[in-house]
């Protein structure tokens, strides 16, 4: 059984209004991914940062940007190494990083929705680009990147 974790709501969260569930479909098996749960839960957890988090002005982390990285870690879910790290990013977006010995992937979620990733293996060979949401097959070779396949 897993157990829900419950985040204390920022000042800008509204009640969604009521709905009915019928039935929750799971979309993996939390036994074979633990770091998942562990990961989406950092994430959603910079949605208490409030406008200048930083001291330098920038502005929290909105939903959609928390939404889309939660969405990417189901897609990246697939490898074997956990996530290293996510942190808020200023302009609004987020960061998530995984940092192996031979290797580092970073991922950053934008507020318009764009997402850049930059990939390095050793000191010298990286590569960096975008990451479309319909781009399953940028997905599956940052998956086989992260799990050495």
């Amino acid at each position: 059984m897993i157990a829900a974790h419950t985040l204390p709501q920022p000042a800008w969260w509204t009640e969604p209004p009521p709905s009915q569930w019928v039935e929750v479909i799971p979309l993996f098996d939390a036994t074979e991914r633990p770091w998942l749960l562990s990961a989406a839960n950092d994430v959603l957890k910079l949605a208490t940062l409030s406008d200048n988090w930083d001291g330098e002005g920038s502005p929290r982390v909105q939903p959609s940007t928390l939404a889309k990285a939660v969405e990417l870690l189901c897609k990246l879910a697939t490898a074997v190494e956990p996530m290293s790290h996510v942190s808020p990013v200023p302009g609004g977006g987020l960061q998530l990083e995984w940092f192996l010995p031979d290797r580092y992937l970073e991922i950053e979620v934008f507020p318009d929705g764009s997402v850049e990733y930059l990939t390095k293996r050793g000191a010298a060979q990286s590569s960096e680009g975008t990451l479309p949401p319909e781009d399953s097959e940028r997905v599956r070779e940052l998956v086989a990147f992260l799990s050495h396949r």
